[in-house]
């Protein structure tokens, strides 16, 4: 029996042993090997762009290329040096790596021209050598033509006309309490078409009306209390100003007539208003009233007039070199030495004039025309008053005295331009470089 029990307890191990081993084999082909090596996942580094209306549709951002053609996504980055085509039956776009010697079939059997076309090159021109002009060309104008329009308007016509009837009422004495209504419609009218480049040309080329409109705006009445867009004096000044602003043709027109327009008196006979447009221009340029009195009030309007048609006036040579000539710049320094408040909206603009006329040519100055001095004058002249005080070398001294007011920012920048001008105008006897 012991035997027996020991045999059978054999067989069972040796069942078991089988067993397992059968088991064994079957887990062993089913699982990967451990000595292969397991699939590869995308590299951390590698960016994919990845659509919310399809998370399985995922794609490098940088287009990977193989010998064959693939399909480019729009929003995919292509590396450079690659065979690019666009599908013309799909309208996409495909790629692979440039192979340089591939051929195209499809241009195979295409003629090909090996023809070579020598051009001689132009023959070398002096610097000297002016272009060629055209037999019965037009000559060149810079300036160029104000364009008419298709049908005149008559209504310019008799609004100008209207002008110049009252310039000679009112041009006497400069009252226009009496006016009639008439004027002042004419004005406002000529004022609409004064900013057209035509009708400004139009205006300065009729040499009674500028005339008129000259005196109208210097001869003002101080009686008279209405508003002050609705003045004649001024109304006419914005007339002058706007006609001539930005319109190079309508200036030259007035600077053709000038000498004749301001020598001519407004009115017959002997009374101070008869004076002629250029005299009563730079007195009212020149304020003459006591602080605080009413006629500063007056002054200060007078001088506003006289400015608004200073500025673009000054865009002439032949008038600005009379200015000069006629110590115009001695009246502009009058008023930015005036320190009243009333003056404090005149001052700064003058300053502007002063600068975009004579000293900064970023913004239009004519270099080399103001100060004509070499050097400053010294400060204890300049200091004792008098007509030597106003002229340009002490400049310096007044800007120094007032660029310490701090009402008068203006004035720093001011002489800062005018010391670096000054120091550009060459000795006496040196030549140039």
């Amino acid at each position: 029996m012991g035997s027996s029990y020991t045999r059978n307890l054999k067989k069972i191990a040796i069942s078991l042993f089988l067993a397992s081993s059968a088991l064994s084999f079957v887990s062993a082909s089913s699982s990967p090997s451990a000595s292969s090596p397991p699939s590869e996942s995308p590299s951390a580094e590698t960016e994919l762009i990845c659509h919310i209306d399809n998370p399985s549709d995922c794609y490098p951002k940088l287009f990977s290329a193989t010998e064959e053609f693939q399909v480019v996504h729009d929003d995919q980055d292509l590396p450079p040096g690659l065979h690019v085509q666009l599908d013309v039956q799909t309208g996409k776009k495909q790629a692979k790596l440039y192979n340089p010697k591939e051929e195209n079939p499809a241009l195979e059997g295409l003629p090909v021209d090996r023809s070579i076309v020598i051009v001689d090159p132009d023959p070398p021109q002096d610097q000297d050598d002016k272009p060629r002009i055209p037999s019965g060309a037009p000559a060149y104008d810079p300036v160029g033509k104000a364009k008419a329009p298709k049908e005149r308007n008559e209504g310019f016509t008799q609004a100008l006309d209207t002008v110049k009837k009252y310039a000679k009422k009112y041009a006497n004495s400069g009252d226009y309490l009496d006016r009639s209504s008439e004027l002042d419609l004419a004005l406002e009218d000529v004022l609409d078409f004064a900013y057209d480049m035509y009708y400004g040309l139009q205006i300065t080329e009729d040499a009674d009306a500028v005339h008129g409109l000259f005196c109208l705006a210097t001869n003002v009445d101080g009686a008279y209390s209405g508003q002050v867009g609705e003045r004649p004096d001024f109304l006419s000044a914005l007339i002058l100003s706007s006609s001539i602003r930005n319109n190079k043709p309508a200036l030259q027109a007035l600077e053709s007539s000038w000498d004749a327009i301001a020598a001519k008196k407004c009115a017959p006979g002997s009374s101070p208003a008869s004076s002629t447009p250029r005299r009563n221009f730079l007195a009212n340029l020149s304020p003459t009233s006591e602080p605080g009195t009413a006629e500063e009030g007056r002054d200060t309007y007078t001088t506003h007039l006289s400015l608004i048609v200073l500025e673009p006036l000054l865009k002439s040579p032949k008038i600005k070199a009379q200015f000069l000539e006629a110590g115009g710049m001695a009246h502009l320094l009058d008023i930015l030495l005036r320190k009243e408040i009333v003056w404090q909206d005149l001052r700064p603009k003058v300053a502007r004039i002063v600068s975009d006329t004579f000293l900064d040519d970023e913004f239009g100055a004519t270099l080399g025309v103001w100060p004509t001095a070499v050097k400053a004058t010294e400060d204890s002249v300049c200091a004792k008053g008098g007509r030597e005080s106003r002229e340009d070398g002490c400049w310096e001294y007044h800007l120094e005295n007032l660029s310490r007011d701090s009402f008068a920012e203006w004035s720093q920048p001011l002489l800062d331009l005018l010391k670096k001008r000054r120091a550009e105008i060459p000795a006496p006897g040196r030549d140039e470089l």
